[in-house]
């Protein structure tokens, strides 16, 4: 094996690295989501990320897909859930999120989803958390209340409709995460080609009937699209499956607190965003409930 194929494969079988990798593109997604301009619609922006990731990851799954059919075809159900939830539900509503909210406070909020996956273990699957575990959990959903409640909205109500949507979102990607223990033995190309056709099928018809024409595409939005097919499309999905499939939902969730590390310096470079105290407060009961989530018992 040549040395080029063997660091290819060394850092394919490195778990830390792409989760890493993963979160960073998907911090970069919430913070793109907000820069991308009003006139594309967030089920637009959606819709098209959504078709061009499918496009180019075509390529990779055509060799694969003869010999998945089969599984494919038995385990449709659970394909679409997962699109429904992962691809076309969580990022429909971030894209929602941020039209109505900071991109560092939609960040704050997806900080929550370990401890949310671990809720979502014990409502699908019935693995019981410890006493340690529900007082994370407790924490944790504290720090997202205190973000949501605390920012007032836009237009001067108390609650703010885009930390709402936010939490929905990191709910979505949180059941996502969980359910990824059901996924069929399919070659991560496959996958990712049902699954992001599903979702794109899925949008369709929401964008036929909420967009009025054909959506009008700048040259800087036709690379904010690019990008956003290919960063935390194709090569997010590919590296936090794989590092899902070297050790688990509940390890790999543990990456997502990173989210809003990345993206409060995105946010901070590329939208002049500031952190305020309620966010600082929410992200501290966040911590302790992640704290409390992974420390060891004495």
């Amino acid at each position: 094996m040549s040395t080029s194929a063997s660091s290819r494969l060394s850092l394919w079988n490195t778990p830390y690295l792409l989760l890493t990798l993963a979160t960073c593109f998907w911090a970069s997604n919430f913070v793109l989501g907000r820069a991308i301009p009003a006139s594309l619609t967030p089920i637009t922006l959606s819709f098209l990320r959504w078709v061009l990731a499918t496009i180019l990851v075509t390529p990779f799954a055509l060799p694969h897909l003869k010999k998945d059919f089969p599984t494919i075809r038995k385990s449709l159900p659970i394909l679409l859930l997962l699109s429904i939830l992962g691809i076309a539900g969580s990022n429909t509503l971030a894209y929602f999120a941020v039209r109505h909210t900071t991109a560092t406070s939609a960040l704050l909020i997806q900080s929550a989803m370990p401890i949310s996956i671990l809720g979502f273990g014990l409502l699908l699957f019935g693995e019981r958390p410890t006493l340690r575990q529900l007082i994370a959990m407790a924490f944790a959903a504290a720090g997202v209340l205190c973000v949501i409640l605390g920012k007032p909205g836009t237009t001067g109500s108390t609650l703010n409709t885009g930390t709402i949507l936010a939490g929905l979102a990191m709910l979505c990607q949180s059941s996502y995460a969980a359910l990824l223990r059901c996924k069929p033995q399919l070659h991560p190309s496959s996958f990712l080609f049902v699954t992001f056709l599903c979702a794109t099928i899925l949008l369709l018809p929401l964008e036929i009937f909420t967009t009025s024409g054909i959506p009008h595409l700048t040259l800087p939005n036709i690379g904010a699209i690019t990008y956003l097919a290919i960063g935390p499309s194709l090569l997010a999905f590919f590296l936090f499956n794989r590092g899902v499939q070297l050790i688990g939902s509940a390890k790999a969730s543990i990456f997502f607190y990173l989210m809003p590390v990345f993206g409060t310096l995105f946010a901070t470079l590329l939208l002049n965003e500031r952190i305020e105290a309620i966010e600082l407060g929410g992200f501290a009961l966040v911590g302790i409930g992640f704290y409390l989530s992974n420390a060891k018992k004495a």
